[in-house]
């Protein structure tokens, strides 16, 4: 057996498949602890968080700017895929701008997909129309899912500015692997941002982010077939 065949037995030897198998093993264990995480946080944490927040939290000034995050994240994805236009940067950044549109339409559609499939009720009152006020968990004792139910009133599961931003810095943390500190301040500061503000519960938040980062591993795996496919 010459060298090249030694090489390709090793490639496809038992111990390399065990590593992917283990590989995709860890990463749906990781996946059902997270969802679990999310299911307790839903069912005892999200209303008692909520009111604490409510009536001790007023800090406005910090977690304001932090509950904007997804903001900075798609104007850096704008910019990079714009920056593609010309040649000279399509050749640095083009598979990066691939990767970013996807995961912006992956998650665009997630996004709208999962708010109209679990249809949860707000924690705080933010919509007034004039035909009234969505219900809230704060304002009149409402906490819920109302499955398939239409309207902006049940549009607070999974969180969307959660979802969006760990879409996209998944892509960041994927290309930049070396400012992973950087990362993952983004990310907890966009969950603590949400969170202080009430805009969101805590569930919804991690619902977000556990389909922000699935939705980041999809569009990978669709550029980097791509990438092999392109010659």
């Amino acid at each position: 057996m010459n060298q090249a065949d030694n090489q390709s037995a090793s490639t496809h030897s038992p111990a390399s498949s065990q590593r992917q198998v283990y590989s995709l093993r860890s990463c749906v264990w990781l996946y059902l602890t997270a969802i679990s995480c999310t299911i307790f946080s839903v069912l005892f944490l999200d209303r008692p968080i909520s009111t604490w927040l409510h009536h001790n939290v007023d800090v406005s000034v910090i977690f304001k700017p932090l509950s904007q995050m997804p903001l900075l994240f798609e104007s850096l994805a704008a910019i990079i895929i714009l920056a593609c236009f010309y040649p000279a940067w399509r050749n640095k950044l083009g598979s990066m701008a691939l990767t970013l549109v996807l995961t912006l339409i992956i998650a665009s559609i997630a996004r709208v997909g999962a708010k109209f499939v679990f249809g949860r009720t707000w924690p705080e009152t933010w919509i007034h129309t004039e035909t009234g006020s969505n219900l809230s968990w704060i304002h009149n004792g409402v906490e819920g899912f109302h499955p398939f139910a239409i309207g902006a009133a049940y549009n607070s599961f999974p969180s969307g500015h959660a979802l969006f931003t760990f879409a996209l810095i998944s892509v960041f943390w994927w290309r930049f692997p070396k400012l992973y500190p950087v990362w993952l301040l983004a990310m907890l500061g966009a969950i603590a941002g949400q969170l202080g503000q009430n805009y969101h519960f805590l569930g919804d938040l991690l619902a977000g982010a556990i389909l922000g980062v699935l939705c980041a591993q999809i569009a990978i795996c669709f550029s980097n077939k791509f990438a092999m496919a392109t010659p």
